[in-house]
């Protein structure tokens, strides 16, 4: 008796940032077993209430904390969209981390919701070294903040706001930062890259969500986020692809 060619088909694994190499910082905030509401590890938040914890889901345990008042962390948002917990970011919540890496390429994941309340520069996801994380030359490299005061997130570096892509205000959208070591690839929704010519070749040792601590030079996000991943190479094609759609399929965005 022959089988049906359904069951001889190899079984289909769910996707996960972890099949691909290279990830070493994956923060969610639609997993509530990895957020807490002290700085000191995970615990049960409330919502409405603050988030000072989420942990590192790629392994290399570099955990996003807030120690300071409860004024400057987010706030967890139990059902933000698609039935998934975020947290919200009033213009002075940050959470940051300390790990070293040196980075020649890099490919960061966003997913976020922009007001028009977001002031001009906002900075979503930051990097910076011991020294100076303003992106003023040097190979400095700030993958997200709000372009200017438009609906549009772009890099920074050298002084100025690069490959800048369009979103739409009080919409949640997800987007993707590739630097292939010579070019950054900004996109939106896995739309066309928009790009600007740059090297990078800088050691970080600090990545930040909502702000460019310890520095205070970028201006805090202002509404949500539910995610950001970041991988320490320029993903192919494929893997981009792969990565936009997952993310755009859980949080509920059409992604190309």
């Amino acid at each position: 008796m022959s089988m049906s060619p359904r069951l001889l088909r190899p079984r289909q694994t769910g996707f996960s940032p972890k099949n691909i190499s290279g990830l070493i910082g994956w923060w969610d905030f639609s997993d509530v077993a990895t957020l807490g509401p002290t700085s000191s590890g995970t615990g049960t938040v409330s919502n409405n209430g603050p988030v000072k914890y989420v942990a590192d889901k790629s392994g290399k345990s570099a955990a996003m904390t807030q120690s300071g008042a409860d004024s400057v962390a987010p706030t967890f948002i139990a059902s933000a969209t698609n039935g998934l917990s975020a947290v919200g970011f009033d213009g002075g919540d940050r959470m940051a981390n300390a790990f070293t890496v040196t980075l020649t390429a890099e490919t960061v994941f966003v997913v976020a919701r922009m007001t028009s309340l977001s002031a001009s520069n906002a900075r979503l996801f930051t990097q910076s070294d011991a020294g100076n994380d303003f992106a003023v030359s040097g190979g400095y490299y700030v993958p997200f903040q709000r372009s200017a005061a438009t609906e549009a997130i772009a890099g920074y570096t050298d002084g100025a706001l690069r490959a800048s892509a369009s979103v739409t205000y009080d919409q949640w959208f997800v987007a993707c930062a590739l630097h292939t070591g010579s070019q950054i690839q900004n996109r939106v929704n896995n739309g066309s890259a928009s790009t600007f010519t740059h090297t990078l070749n800088k050691q970080f040792t600090r990545f930040s969500i909502g702000d460019s601590l310890p520095f205070g030079y970028g201006v805090t996000w202002r509404d949500r986020v539910g995610e950001a991943i970041l991988f320490d190479r320029a993903l192919t094609a494929s893997e981009m692809n792969a990565t936009a759609r997952w993310l755009g399929k859980k949080w509920g965005v059409a992604v190309a």
